[in-house]
C-alpha cells in the first residue's frame, strides 16, 4: 500500500487528536469506575487460597500436569503428580477458574467464592477428548457476564436470549445494542455509514452490495443459535468491516427430536375500536396492523441417514442430525394505507404477497459428526421480501432525500408504484477437522445469491406511462382572495407509473480455510486463514423510462466478474496478568475486465488520461488482470489491574471496497439524455477507518458487573462526487460528474453497561452512549448537489452527520418464575412457570437544519429559511436534534407443561405506552407537523395551499411518526 504525505500527516493528526481523547477518556473511566468497596481494603492482608484435586472423570485417577488458572489474576498453579493444585494469596471476591489439558475437555467453573484468612476446596473431574483445546468448554454453574480475556466490545445473544425477548430477526437483535443507531431503516454502529458493516451467516458473508443497504439474506430469531455484534476492536479474521461486525450462528440439530410451532396475530374482526384494550384488536384500530406471524422449527435425528439408508442395507458411520426453520411475516403496517394486492415478478407472483409488507425464510441445516474429530455440515438458507418500502433499494441513478420508506406521494395510486422484491438464498457447506489435541482446520465453501427487482405487475419499462397529479373524487375546493373558486391540486400522482425501474442480481462463490492452533502450554492460540470470493454482478437501472429512446432519461447497465479475497493471521497471548490478540490482514481485490477493458479504450471519453496513468501506478498485474492489496494492523490487550477489574484497549485498521456503483457506473455504452450523471471512477481506493478503544470493566460481584467503553475512529477515504472539466480532445470544454477519495469523518464517543442477575430468576442490563458523529459531508451525492445547484459550496469544515444521536439508553429486565415456584408480591401467591420481558429505549432525536423566519409574502404566508444569514448557504446543517425517541416493549409467556411437551401463551405490546416518535422533522419546530404548524416555505402548507399543479402532497405523511402502540397475542407448541 502507497501513503502519499497528506496521508502520513493525516495519520499523525489522527494519532494526536485521538490520543488527546483517549487521555481525557481514561481519566473519566478511573472517574466514573467505582472503586473496590472500603471492607475489601480492610481486608488487604487476609488473603484466601483455592486448592483441590482433578482426576480424570473415566478412570478417577490424578491428572497431573493440569493448568489451573483464576481468571482476572495473574495467579495460577499446576497440578502435581497427585492431580493436587494451590493457588494462594487471593484476595477475597468472587472468581471464576479455567482448568485446560491436552486431551481434555476444558473446564470453566464459575461462582468461587474466596473469604479472607480461608481455603476453599475445589475438586474437577476432567472428561477425555480427542477435540482440539478450545473447541469444546464446559461450564459449570452460572455464565459469566464477562469473560476475562475480550479486548474487543463484543455483546454475545443467545438462542435463550432471544427466545423471552420481542425482538423477531437480526436487524432487530443489532437495532438493541449499545451504539447502534437505526435511521431510516439504516444501521450505524459507532458513527459509521449503514453500509460500512459486515453481516456474516455461520462465517460467510450475506450482503447484497447493489441494494445500499448492508443487509441481504434475512434470518428469524427461532434459527439463530448465537448472535454476536462487534463494535470495536475487531479481530484480523474479519474484513470488509469498517464499523462493525454481526455474526450468527444458525442452530443445529442433537440427537433428541425437538421442534415447534408458533403462530400471533394483532387483529381479530371488526368490533369497535373506541372498546377499552379489545379495541387494540379491531381491524379499524390504528393499533392493528393486520399482522399475521407464523413459524415453526423441527430438529433431531436425519431421517433419510439414520432410517431409511441402514433398512436399505446402507450404514454410514458416525450419526446425522438436522434442524429445519420457516418463517412467515405478513403486516399491512402502521400507515393503514395499503395496495390493493402487491405482485412480485420473480417470485410467484401475488401467492406470497398478501399484504403491504411480507417476508419469508427459511433454513436448513444437515451435520455429519462421523467421528469425535471430523465434522461435515451442510446448510441451505433463503429469504424473501416483497414490498413496497422504498428503503429496500437505497442505490440510485438520481439522488433521494433519506427518508421513510413509504411512498406518501403515490399513496392514492399504490396499485401502479413499484413493488419491490428482494431474494436471497445461501448454500454453504463446511468441513471442520481435528488435527491433534492442540490443532483443527475448517474449510468452507459457499454460494450466495441475491436479486432485487423493483417493477410494477411484471411490466417492463417500455410499458411504463409518465406519473401525472390529476384530481381525483373527493376533490378539494378553495376561494381566492377574489371570491374565485378552484379546485386545488392535491399533490399526489393518482394516474401513471413511478419513475424508476430497477433489475439486479449478485452471485458470489466464496471459498475460506482456517487453522487454529494453541501451543502445548496454553499461552498461544493461533489463527490464520484465507479466503477468496468469485462475484458476477448485473445491474440494469432505468429512470424517467417514459422518455424517447428506450432507455429513458438516465440508466446504468453492465454485468461485472471482480474478486477479492484475503489472508490473515492473529496470535492470543496469555501472559502473567495479560491477554494479547495481534493480528495482520491483507485484503486484495481484482476489480475485473469490465474496468480493464474501460481504462484501456481510448473512446471512454469519461476517464481522464490522469485516472488511466493513476490506475497503472496504483495497481499491479497478475495474469493480465489488475489488483489493489490494503494491508491492516489489528492489536488488543487485555490486563486485569485488580482481582476484580479489567482494563482493555485497542487499535486497528478497518476497510471496505468502495459500493460497485461508485467503481462501475456507466463505464460502458452509455445513452442517458440526463443533464447530471455519475460515472464511475476505476481508480476508487477502499474506505478507511483507524479506530481506538479503551475500556475498563469491574467485576462488583459474581452478578454485578460494569463496563466503560471509550472509542475514537478516524474515517478517510470517503467517496464524494466531484466535477470536472475536460481539456483535452473530445473532452474539451465538456463537464463529468465522477466520485473521488476525497471526505471524512469522525466518530468519538464512551459507552457503559451494567449487567445485573439475581439467581436464576432476575437479570437485567442497562446501557448507555454518550457519542458525536461529524464530518464533511452526509452522503457521496453532495458534489452531485453542488453542480445542480441545490447546495452551495461550503468551507472545509465538519458538520454533523444526519444520523447522529448524541445519547442513548437501553434498558432490559427479565424475570422468570420456574414449574413448581410461587412467589408472592405484598402477600398475593403468584401463579408459576412464567417468563416477563420489558426493554425500555430512550435516544436522542433525528438530527435536523433548522429553518428561520425571513420575512412575509405578500398573502401573509410566512417565509422561512434555512440560510439565516442570507449568504445562500445552510448555517447550522444538522445542529439541531428533533424530539427525543422512546418506547417501552413488553413480552409475557406463560408455560403450560404435559410431560416434555410445552403450551406457551404469549403477549407481546411493543411501543405499550404509545408514545410518539418524531420520524419527519418539520424543520421550523423541530418536531413531526400537526395541523396549523409553521413550514418551511418548499412545503405546501394547508394554511397557503399550492394552487398550481405540479404541487408537493401537504405534510400528513402517516410515515412521520414511528409505530404507534402494537399488541399481538399468541400460542407456541414446543416439544
Amino acid at each position: 500500500m502507497r501513503y502519499s504525505k497528506n496521508h502520513q500527516t493525516r495519520s499523525r493528526e489522527t494519532a494526536i487528536n485521538a490520543a488527546g481523547v483517549l487521555s481525557f477518556a481514561f481519566c473519566l473511566l478511573l472517574f466514573v469506575v467505582p472503586p473496590l468497596p472500603p471492607e475489601v481494603f480492610a481486608q488487604a492482608t487476609a488473603r484466601g487460597t483455592i486448592a483441590g484435586k482433578i482426576i480424570d472423570a473415566d478412570t478417577k485417577e490424578p491428572v497431573p500436569g493440569v493448568n489451573v488458572l483464576v481468571q482476572g489474576t495473574a495467579r495460577g498453579a499446576v497440578t502435581d503428580l497427585e492431580g493436587n493444585y494451590r493457588i494462594p494469596e487471593l484476595g477475597p471476591g468472587d472468581y471464576a477458574m479455567v482448568v485446560s489439558m491436552i486431551g481434555y475437555t476444558k473446564v470453566q467453573r464459575t461462582g468461587v467464592k474466596v473469604t479472607g484468612g480461608e481455603t476453599v476446596t475445589i475438586n474437577f473431574a476432567m472428561q477425555p477428548t480427542t477435540l482440539a483445546i478450545g473447541q469444546e468448554v464446559v461450564v459449570i454453574g452460572e455464565k459469566p457476564l464477562f469473560q476475562i480475556d475480550e479486548t474487543s466490545s463484543r455483546r454475545a445473544v443467545t438462542a435463550q436470549d432471544l427466545a423471552s425477548s420481542t425482538l423477531e430477526n437480526v436487524q432487530d437483535i443489532v437495532a438493541s445494542q449499545v451504539g447502534v443507531v437505526k435511521n431510516n431503516d439504516e444501521l450505524h454502529i459507532r458513527g459509521g455509514r449503514a453500509y460500512e458493516n459486515a453481516f456474516l451467516v455461520d462465517g460467510v458473508s450475506v450482503q447484497d452490495p447493489l441494494a445500499g443497504t448492508g443487509f441481504g439474506l434475512h434470518l428469524s430469531s427461532d434459527a439463530i443459535e448465537d448472535l454476536e455484534v462487534i463494535t470495536g476492536g475487531i479481530n484480523a479474521e474479519f474484513g470488509q468491516a469498517m464499523s462493525g461486525v454481526v455474526n450468527v450462528v444458525t442452530k443445529e440439530g442433537q440427537r433428541e427430536f425437538h421442534g415447534s410451532v408458533s403462530y400471533k396475530r394483532d387483529y381479530f374482526g371488526a368490533n369497535n375500536p373506541n372498546t377499552w384494550l379489545l379495541g387494540n384488536f379491531s381491524r379499524r384500530s390504528l393499533h392493528s396492523f393486520e399482522t399475521d406471524i407464523a413459524e415453526g422449527s423441527l430438529s433431531g435425528r436425519d431421517p433419510l441417514f439414520e432410517t431409511l439408508l441402514p433398512a436399505l442395507g446402507v450404514r454410514l458411520p458416525g450419526d446425522f442430525t438436522f434442524f429445519g426453520s420457516g418463517y412467515l411475516f405478513f403486516s399491512n403496517d402502521f400507515t393503514k394505507i395499503h395496495a390493493n394486492q402487491l405482485y412480485s415478478s420473480v417470485f410467484h407472483g401475488s401467492r406470497f404477497a398478501p399484504r403491504q409488507n411480507n417476508l419469508l425464510t427459511g433454513l436448513y441445516k444437515l451435520v455429519w459428526r462421523l467421528d469425535p474429530t471430523h465434522k461435515l455440515t451442510f446448510s441451505a438458507s433463503g429469504s424473501a421480501g416483497i414490498n413496497q418500502n422504498t428503503q429496500t433499494l437505497q442505490t440510485n441513478l438520481e439522488y433521494v432525500e433519506p427518508e421513510p420508506g413509504f411512498p406518501y406521494d403515490f399513496s392514492r395510486n399504490l396499485d401502479e408504484f413499484n413493488t419491490f422484491t428482494h431474494l436471497n438464498n445461501k448454500i454453504g457447506l463446511s468441513w471442520t477437522h481435528t488435527l491433534s489435541p492442540t490443532a483443527f482446520y475448517e474449510i468452507r465453501l459457499s454460494r450466495y445469491f441475491a436479486n432485487l427487482r423493483s417493477d410494477i405487475d411484471g411490466k417492463s419499462w417500455s410499458e411504463y406511462i409518465e406519473p401525472k397529479q390529476i384530481p381525483s373524487l373527493p376533490v378539494s375546493y378553495y376561494r381566492l382572495p377574489d371570491g374565485r373558486v378552484i379546485i386545488l391540486p392535491e399533490g399526489f400522482y393518482t394516474a401513471g407509473n413511478s419513475f424508476t425501474w430497477h433489475d439486479h442480481f449478485v452471485e458470489d462463490w466464496t471459498w475460506r480455510g482456517d487453522l487454529t492452533k494453541t501451543t502445548r502450554d496454553g499461552r498461544h492460540v493461533i489463527k490464520t486463514g484465507i479466503e477468496g470470493t468469485y462475484r458476477t454482478m448485473q445491474l440494469i437501472d432505468i429512470y424517467s423510462p417514459w422518455i424517447e429512446g428506450g432507455f429513458g432519461l438516465n440508466n446504468d447497465i453492465y454485468r461485472v466478474y471482480p474478486n477479492q479475497g484475503a489472508l490473515y493471521i492473529q496470535d492470543k497471548i496469555t501472559f502473567e496478568g495479560l491477554i494479547a490478540n495481534l493480528g495482520l490482514r491483507f485484503d486484495y481485490w481484482f476489480p475485473g475486465k469490465y474496468v480493464d477493458d474501460a481504462v484501456n479504450n481510448p473512446e471512454i471519453i469519461t476517464i481522464s488520461d490522469a485516472t488511466r496513468q493513476k490506475y497503472r501506478e496504483d495497481t499491479y498485474s497478475l495474469g493480465g488482470h489488475r489488483w489493489k492489496g490494503r494491508i491492516a494492523p489489528r492489536i488488543g490487550i487485555s490486563h486485569p489491574v485488580s482481582d476484580n477489574q479489567m482494563l482493555f484497549f485497542s487499535y486497528g485498521h478497518f476497510s471496505k471496497l468502495p459500493k460497485p456503483q461508485f467503481v462501475y457506473a456507466k463505464l460502458g455504452p452509455n445513452t442517458a439524455k440526463s443533464s447530471y450523471q455519475k460515472f464511475g471512477n476505476p481508480n476508487l481506493n477502499p474506505e478507511t477507518t483507524v479506530a481506538y478503544e479503551l475500556g475498563v470493566k469491574s467485576q462488583l460481584s459474581e452478578n454485578d458487573v460494569l463496563t466503560v467503553t471509550a472509542y475514537y475512529k478516524d474515517i478517510f477515504d470517503y467517496v464524494n462526487t466531484i466535477t470536472f472539466r475536460g481539456n483535452t480532445g473530445r473532452t474539451a470544454g465538456r463537464t463529468f460528474i465522477t466520485y473521488l477519495n476525497l471526505d471524512y469523518s469522525r466518530a468519538r464517543g464512551i459507552e457503559a453497561e451494567y449487567k445485573k442477575r439475581i439467581g436464576r430468576h432476575f437479570s437485567a442490563a442497562i446501557s448507555g452512549a454518550y457519542s458525536f458523529a461529524t464530518g464533511k459531508s452526509s452522503s457521496p451525492d453532495d458534489g452531485l448537489l453542488l453542480a445542480q445547484g441545490y447546495l452551495n459550496e461550503r468551507p472545509i469544515t465538519e458538520d454533523f452527520l444526519p444520523w447522529d444521536r448524541p445519547w442513548q439508553l437501553n434498558v432490559n429486565i427479565n424475570l422468570t418464575v420456574r414449574d413448581g415456584q410461587h412467589p408472592k408480591i405484598f402477600g398475593v401467591r403468584l401463579p408459576d412457570d412464567w417468563n416477563l420481558y420489558a426493554r425500555l429505549f430512550a435516544q436522542a432525536g433525528k438530527r435536523y437544519s433548522p429553518q428561520y423566519l425571513i420575512g412575509v409574502a405578500g398573502d401573509g404566508k410566512p417565509l422561512y429559511s434555512s440560510d439565516r444569514d442570507q449568504d445562500g448557504d445552510v448555517d447550522d446543517p444538522y445542529a439541531r436534534i428533533a424530539n427525543n425517541w422512546r418506547w417501552l416493549d413488553i413480552n409475557f409467556e406463560k408455560y403450560f407443561r404435559f410431560g416434555r411437551n410445552q403450551l406457551v401463551f404469549m403477549i407481546e405490546a411493543l411501543n405499550v405506552l404509545d408514545w410518539k416518535n418524531t420520524n419527519i422533522v418539520n424543520p421550523v419546530t423541530g418536531q413531526a407537523y400537526e395541523y396549523g404548524d409553521p413550514v418551511p416555505s418548499s412545503w405546501n402548507d394547508p394554511l397557503y395551499p399550492d394552487l398550481q399543479s405540479p404541487a408537493e402532497p401537504f405534510p400528513f405523511d402517516p410515515a412521520r411518526y414511528l409505530s404507534p402502540r402494537n399488541i399481538r397475542v399468541g400460542l407456541a407448541f414446543r416439544f
